[in-house]
């Protein structure tokens, strides 16, 4: 990183903005962290970094956490994010169930609620949001002011922008509705949108024990299939935000016989409903772990085609972005999730199968049903501490105004 030398004053503005990130990023990830430790680690003057930390204390994004003790020299004063500057909500919605955290500036969950319910009007679900986000609000004693935004996670909606008819069963009202909208004009808060296996996958790598990976895919068995995909740390969105879409890829591929057929006719909670003749909404991690306890035939012949399925998945996605390793994650129990990953295994020769591994090729999530509410949690705190994530949201931020800049 080298400062910004230009001389006009939107130069020296994006560069006090950027630089200004750059270091609470650094203090969000590594903190504490002294103001030689940030200087050595991102380069910046020491008059510059004396600077932008003096703001940043003043303001209440960061504080002093102590002072290096027996060392040569001054004492170095150690800095660390505030936890209390700032809260985020995460909101999952799936068919039935709504999801809600509270989560503070470093992530930590204060607050959650489980809502089940009608959800195939997004009118009526959206009143519903925003009363359970505002009761969440009340009980926690924050402040609204403080709370940054709304990460909203769903599946996939289709618009009627695409050639091919492509509607998920029991989210047909939902097409062309603008939740993010709605949602944002009964809270008076800002919404950023993710679909659930993008913010699983966030999700996973931030809660990742030990050194996270850098590339890695997350896929995400719900009531379709899909992929986060993360590049160099960071997720990829695609031209249309629609990176990561397995299960519209052709059944073909992986099942012989199956023309016409996509991924998500098979591997999805869909496609187990249809197989019972039960109503999708019915089938809860708790319900399919029960079936699964009790080897429930029709089940269990699910899951022997659906490891097959993953395990033709397994070699497109190591042969298209060479991951560190693939996490499953969905709507399971994790007896059921474990249960797919061994049988898929031995999985199908690819670039990815090298002698020495650091991570498995393929492997269960940590978080599972919890996976995308947090990774929507993270999703305000990211895009307003991040430079690079920031860039990813701009067509949903809507302008260049950068709320973490002006507190």
């Amino acid at each position: 990183m080298t400062e910004n030398t230009r001389s006009d004053g939107a130069g020296q503005a994006y560069s006090r903005i950027y630089n200004r990130r750059l270091i609470f990023e650094l203090l969000h990830q590594a903190g504490p962290l002294s103001r030689v430790d940030i200087a050595d680690r991102i380069g910046l003057k020491p008059q510059t970094i004396s600077g932008i930390t003096r703001e940043l204390l003043t303001q209440g994004l960061i504080h002093e956490v102590g002072k290096s003790v027996g060392q040569r020299g001054q004492p170095q004063t150690y800095l660390a994010p505030n936890p209390d500057a700032g809260y985020s909500l995460g909101m999952h919605v799936d068919q039935g169930r709504i999801s809600v955290v509270l989560g503070d500036l470093l992530l930590n969950i204060r607050q959650r609620i489980e809502w089940t319910g009608e959800t195939t009007d997004p009118t009526a679900t959206a009143t519903v949001m925003a009363r359970l986000a505002e009761t969440m609000i009340r009980e926690s004693g924050i402040e609204k002011h403080k709370i940054w935004g709304i990460g909203l996670v769903l599946p996939t909606l289709n618009a009627d922008t695409y050639e091919a008819e492509m509607t998920m069963p029991g989210w047909d009202l939902w097409r062309g509705f603008d939740m993010a909208g709605k949602l944002g004009s009964l809270l008076g808060l800002p919404v950023l949108m993710e679909n659930d296996a993008t913010a699983a996958a966030m999700a996973e790598l931030f809660s990742h024990p030990g050194i996270s990976p850098r590339n890695a895919v997350l896929i995400y068995i719900g009531y379709g299939t899909g992929a986060g995909i993360v590049v160099d740390g960071m997720p990829m969105k695609g031209a249309r935000g629609n990176a990561g879409e397995l299960g519209l890829l052709p059944l073909s591929l992986c099942v012989p016989d199956s023309a016409g057929n996509v991924i998500d006719d098979q591997l999805s909670l869909h496609a187990i409903a249809r197989m019972l003749r039960c109503p999708v909404a019915e089938l809860t991690p708790e319900a399919i772990g029960n079936m699964h306890a009790r080897r429930d035939s029709a089940l269990m012949h699910w899951m022997e085609t659906a490891a097959r399925t993953l395990r033709v998945l397994v070699a497109i996605v190591e042969t298209a972005f060479d991951p560190e390793t693939i996490f499953l994650s969905g709507g399971f129990p994790h007896s059921v999730l474990s249960a797919l990953v061994e049988r898929a295994y031995p999985l199908l020769p690819s670039l990815s199968a090298i002698r020495e591994r650091e991570l498995p090729r393929l492997t269960t999530a940590t978080l599972l049903t919890d996976g995308p509410v947090i990774g929507g949690m993270t999703l305000p705190v990211f895009v307003n501490t991040k430079p690079d994530f920031r860039h990813l949201y701009l067509r949903q931020v809507g302008s260049d105004e950068r709320p973490f800049d002006h507190r």
